[in-house]
């Protein structure tokens, strides 16, 4: 029942998305893993950015997605994406419970869509990326998958989605201490960013 949930409101976002940006250029299809489950680090920009990737990601089955937790709060939305897989995470504070959901959807081999960054950043903006996606990648040996969205985007102008190559941190730094895991993190959204330079 979930996964055709899931395939009718992808058919459904694919008409309703496109008229809002009708040319959706989706380029590195080919770096999306289909034999094992990936950490999908992107940056995050707009409302709609999840539902972007997710219609470029074209999965079979839907990721689970960790979004700010007062979206579970809206009457019958809330209730949808919980169901589909979306879990909520507290913005600005140590959230164990959201950080134990995503490391045990990795450890079961599900697929897991995350913004390092934790808030959306408007064009100019910088904001250091958050620790916790270097932490589960770490702690489950999971390949990232990068993904740049278009940053500035206009009503009805085309509009950009790189998947950059899978890469892996190093397991010697399983157990590094917070600093060594912001300087993951911080490499990540570099390679995130460097997809909408080099294209």
């Amino acid at each position: 029942m979930k996964r055709v949930l899931y395939r009718i409101l992808y058919c459904l976002g694919t008409v309703v998305f496109h008229v809002w940006h009708p040319v959706f250029r989706v380029t590195g299809r080919e770096n999306i893993l289909r034999d094992r489950n990936m950490l999908i680090c992107a940056n995050h920009s707009g409302l709609a950015d999840p539902c972007w990737i997710l219609l470029a990601l074209n999965l079979r089955d839907f990721p689970r997605v960790m979004a700010k937790a007062s979206l579970m709060k809206i009457p019958l939305f809330g209730a949808m994406i919980r169901y589909l897989g979306v879990f909520g995470v507290r913005r600005g504070e140590s959230d164990v419970t959201a950080f134990k959901t995503g490391l045990k959807a990795l450890k079961d081999g599900e697929n897991l869509l995350i913004f390092p960054e934790g808030t959306r950043v408007r064009p100019g903006q910088t904001v250091e990326a958050k620790s916790g996606a270097a932490v589960l990648a770490l702690r489950t040996d999971t390949p990232i998958l990068p993904v740049y969205l278009e940053k500035k985007r206009y009503p009805f102008s085309p509009m950009r989605c790189i998947f950059g190559e899978t890469f892996t941190l190093p397991q010697e730094d399983r157990k590094a201490p917070t600093e060594v895991m912001r300087q993951h993190a911080a490499e990540i959204m570099r390679r995130v960013y460097e997809l909408g330079e080099t294209t």
